[in-house]
């Protein structure tokens, strides 16, 4: 068997460039198994929709499998309907979509002929033998964690798949980045970092989340997670690692053992990383203690800057508990990210101009401003689609599901093109506010593509209203 993975071409713009380590992590399982893979991760590549066909073509895999975001499960389907009719072979969709809706994207996009819910590693790997030992469908309902189509049309969604426990985290190979970095200075520049994953799961309850890997989180040992580090370093030059955990900076035992063992092996003496935490979890003496390990940058999700909505999405914080994190996180000199959502349950003009303003006053190093996205799998969607908390949901059209330029939900009188537009003069008034007028074209020049992309979409919206 000859397994293509892959990742679509963005829908708007290529903001991010870094390995998914989803698929890398599959990959890397399947072929310590024996199984030949390779990843075609247009998004990372800037290839076309026809360049990413040509390639898997000419590469006459066995079975091909994407991962997708609910956004990117249109344009999936499309390329597996294209592939399916010039190589005739079996597609698999995994990822956050068809974790959280199944039956119903395996239903709506026959061009997927399976399902892979929840962690991939297992289920792709019994998916694959399947297919190749048996050579027949009969064995498929006995994969936990898979969906499929059975001869007759009908879709099942087998048993869910218990996760990956903390020890067989730490049994996993390495993430398979070889399509990503051929040479062994490819991530020496600058600029490049290397993303790494510490552990799975967060056990917050965040109404907008779709938690596809669980509410239990699964810590790799410090020395595994030291080892992957040391590797990186030597192979290919790793100087800046990016730990993409849903919370990397816990304050518990496990996340200070690892800190205070970057600092034994005097790596922090030559890397440095950046990584999620939270407010509630912000002290001086973690701060320090990360700082000495090599902290350069943390991201914050702030969300809000109304209690009320801080209590009714479950974020478990307060705007006086967000203001003294980001106090000592400034005061520590490591920068800092915060991340804002407009269209919260019960959104209202005032509560969103609580929201620019507290981000003007925190005044971080950057921000991102996003619009709510009901998407599958979470409590604001099916807020969304009961009506409550003052939603409308607009559209089931996956595409709109995007927090940038997406229109599927409208809260109250605050229609999705007004939402945009104080997403838009978030950004204005957080650099001018702060007398960053620099720094605000920065981010016009560097997100231009990205802009454009959403004014063209809204302003057909925008005529609509008008014209109402």
């Amino acid at each position: 068997m000859k397994v293509a993975l892959v990742k679509p071409p963005p829908t708007y713009a290529d903001w991010d460039t870094r390995p998914v380590l989803g698929i890398c992590y599959i990959s890397a399982f399947l072929k310590s198994q024996g199984v030949d893979c390779k990843i075609f991760d247009a998004y990372f590549r800037r290839w076309s929709q026809a360049e990413l066909v040509r390639r898997i073509i000419e590469y006459e895999p066995t079975i091909v499998g994407f991962t997708a975001m609910t956004h990117e499960v249109i344009p999936c389907s499309q390329i597996a309907a294209c592939l399916k009719g010039s190589l005739g072979i079996p597609t698999v969709i995994g990822g956050c979509h068809v974790t959280a809706l199944p039956e119903r994207t395996l239903e709506e996009f026959t061009a997927f002929d399976y399902g892979v819910v929840g962690e991939g590693e297992k289920t792709m790997l019994e998916l694959v033998r399947s297919l190749h030992q048996n050579g027949t469908r009969k064995f498929l309902d006995k994969i936990p964690g898979l969906a499929f189509r059975d001869a007759g049309g009908s879709v099942h969604v087998n048993e869910p798949r218990e996760l990956l426990s903390s020890s067989e985290l730490d049994m996993l190979p390495f993430p398979d980045f070889e399509e990503y970095y051929k040479e062994p200075d490819a991530i020496a520049h600058e600029d490049a970092e290397y993303p790494i994953m510490s552990g799975r799961g967060c056990p917050y309850h965040c109404a907008f989340c779709m938690q596809v890997l669980g509410r239990k989180v699964r810590r790799r040992s410090a020395q595994n997670t030291i080892k992957e580090m040391e590797n990186a370093i030597s192979r290919w030059s790793a100087h800046t690692f990016n730990f993409i955990d849903e919370i990397f900076l816990f304050n518990n035992r496990e996340t200070r053992e690892l800190l205070n063992l970057i600092i034994d092996r005097s790596l922090s003496k030559h890397i440095r990383w950046s990584g999620l935490t939270r407010a509630n979890l912000v002290d001086e003496e973690l701060i320090k203690l990360a700082k000495k390990a090599g902290c350069f940058r943390l991201e914050l999700g702030v969300e809000s800057g109304d209690d009320e909505i801080l209590k009714a999405i479950d974020k478990g914080t307060t705007v006086e508990q967000v203001k003294d994190a980001v106090r000592i996180i400034k005061e520590s000199g490591i920068s800092l990210s915060t991340y804002y959502i407009l269209g919260h349950p019960n959104e209202t003009k005032e509560t969103i101009r609580k929201t620019i303003r507290l981000a003007g006053e925190l005044n971080t190093d950057t921000i991102a401003v996003g619009i709510m996205v009901p998407y599958p799998g979470t409590r604001i969607y099916d807020m969304a689609i009961k009506g409550e908390g003052g939603y409308r949901l607009l559209t089931e059209n996956w595409a709109e599901y995007d927090k940038y330029g997406g229109k599927a939900l409208q809260v109250g009188q605050l229609t999705a093109s007004e939402l945009a537009r104080w997403q838009g003069w978030a950004f204005v008034y957080f650099y001018m506010r702060n007398f960053r007028f620099l720094d605000l074209m920065k981010f016009i020049l560097t997100y231009r593509r990205g802009i454009g992309f959403i004014l063209k979409k809204l302003l057909p919206h925008q005529r609509q209203e008008h014209d109402k």
